[in-house]
C-alpha cells in the first residue's frame, strides 16, 4: 500500500490540506485601503478580534477533501472506487476556489491573497497524478487477467 506512488501523492496532498486549513488565507481590504479582516478557512477575524463564521464552508470543503484523501489511500483493493474518489476530491477542491472567489463579494472589499491559497491547487495536481497511477494499476491488473 505505502509502496505505491499514488499513496505518497495522496499523503502529501493530505498534509498540504492540513497546512492550508491552519494558516491565514487572505486579508480583506476596504475601499479606503485599510485592512478590516483576516480570512482563515474557519472564520473571519476583524480588527477587534471577533470571529465570523462566514468562511466556514472553506474549512468544511478542505476537511472533506482531506478525509477523502485518507479514505482513498485505504481503498487500495478497490481501484475503480479509488479513482472515482480522486475525481470527487478534485471537484471539492475546485469548489473551494469558487467559494473563495465569491467570498469578497459577499463580505465586501478586496482580498489580498497569501501563499496558502496555492496549496489546494497543488493538491489538485497531486490528486490527478495519484488518479493517473491508480488507472495505470487497474490497466495492468486487467491486462494480467487477460493473459491467464
Amino acid at each position: 500500500m505505502i509502496q505505491r506512488k499514488q499513496t505518497l501523492f495522496l499523503i502529501l496532498a493530505f498534509v498540504l490540506m492540513v497546512v492550508c486549513m491552519s494558516t491565514q488565507l487572505a486579508t480583506l481590504v476596504g475601499n479606503n485601503g485599510i485592512a478590516f479582516a483576516n480570512v482563515y478557512n474557519l472564520w473571519l477575524t476583524d480588527g477587534q478580534g471577533s470571529h465570523s463564521l462566514t468562511s466556514a464552508p472553506l474549512f468544511v470543503m478542505l476537511l472533506l477533501s482531506a478525509l477523502l484523501s485518507l479514505v482513498t489511500i485505504f481503498m487500495y483493493m478497490k481501484r475503480k472506487l479509488q479513482a472515482k474518489l480522486c475525481v470527487v476530491q478534485m471537484f471539492v477542491l475546485l469548489g473551494w476556489y469558487v467559494f473563495l472567489a465569491v467570498l469578497p463579494q459577499y463580505v465586501g472589499g478586496q482580498m489580498n491573497l497569501r501563499w496558502p491559497v496555492v496549496l489546494p491547487a497543488v493538491c489538485i495536481i497531486l490528486t490527478f497524478m495519484a488518479r493517473k497511477g491508480i488507472v495505470a494499476d487497474e490497466k495492468l491488473v486487467r491486462s494480467l487477467d487477460r493473459i491467464r
